[in-house]
């Protein structure tokens, strides 16, 4: 049933799949929910995930410790080392535009190094199954 109706709302193509951690407190089956996701829209949708962690903010200088933070977490660095490490950090505690307008420009770069949108032919193609998995599967189409 979600394969058929991201099929369907994503007819133009596929720009990014964003797959939202928190920091505080990881899902811890991050590898799992990647799984899912190529096997639902093909591996090469790899290409098109990002990763984005919330609550930067917990770490206290956000731009030294996400590296730090992903080294002493193997799970996480696996889930991002796998993605192609395409990853963006928000922090809770900022309300300007600006993370914002990073993560799309980060998306759009994304886009370009891929050649466009990931076809939905591709994604029809794929031999999926649906599993019962507890997560929610956000995908950008335009």
């Amino acid at each position: 049933m979600m394969k058929e109706q991201l099929v369907s709302g994503c007819s133009a193509g596929l720009s990014s799949v964003l797959l939202t951690v928190p920091l505080e407190e990881p899902v811890g089956n991050e590898e799992e929910i990647l799984y899912y996701i190529k096997s639902l829209l093909g591996p090469e949708v790899q290409k098109y995930i990002m990763i984005l962690f919330t609550h930067g903010d917990e770490l206290k200088d956000l731009v030294d410790n996400i590296d730090e933070h992903l080294k002493d977490n193997g799970d996480l660095q696996r889930s991002v080392t796998e993605c192609g490490g395409k990853f963006h950090c928000f922090n809770n505690k900022i309300k300007s535009d600006s993370q914002v307008q990073e993560l799309l420009q980060k998306i759009e770069g994304m886009m370009m190094e891929n050649g466009g949108k990931y076809i939905m032919e591709q994604m029809k193609r794929s031999n999926s199954k649906e599993t019962d998995i507890n997560c929610k599967l956000f995908c950008w189409c335009e």
